[in-house]
């Protein structure tokens, strides 16, 4: 397991302040975002079960986090995060549920980490800060 699938024992857990209560049932706006596996993706005009986990970033091995990365609560997680997602994919698929993961990273940064954390879903870039859901 590398240093960025690990969690320290110290990191500061989040706390529900309920900014995100709204959000449940709100309908997604149009936008197409770039896709690790090719053509961009509208998630608005999906048919069925969608899973969206949203991140702020997967750090590099070879790259440092950045500073003081690990006192903002839930920034330090994501490649973990995408991992779980990872490992439980076929679980999802069978439930009929396609997963994507979403950042502000842009998608030759995220094509590299879903090849080497071998991602069987396309991540999503809104590295132009497009979509926003309010």
């Amino acid at each position: 397991m590398s240093r960025l699938e690990r969690l320290p024992e110290d990191l500061v857990a989040p706390v529900d302040d309920g900014a995100c209560d709204h959000l449940p049932g709100l309908r997604l706006p149009a936008l197409a975002l770039p896709a690790t596996t090719g053509p961009s993706v509208d998630l608005s005009s999906l048919p069925g079960l969608t899973v969206l986990y949203a991140y702020p970033r997967t750090g590099q091995p070879d790259q440092p986090l950045p500073t003081d990365w690990d006192v903002i609560p839930g920034a330090r997680g994501c490649t973990p995060q995408s991992c779980a997602f990872r490992d439980h994919h076929a679980e999802l698929a069978a439930a009929g549920a396609r997963v994507f993961g979403l950042s502000t990273q842009d998608t030759a940064y995220q094509t590299e980490a879903a090849g080497r954390l071998h991602l069987p879903f396309p991540l999503l870039s809104d590295a132009e800060g497009g979509w926003r859901v309010r």
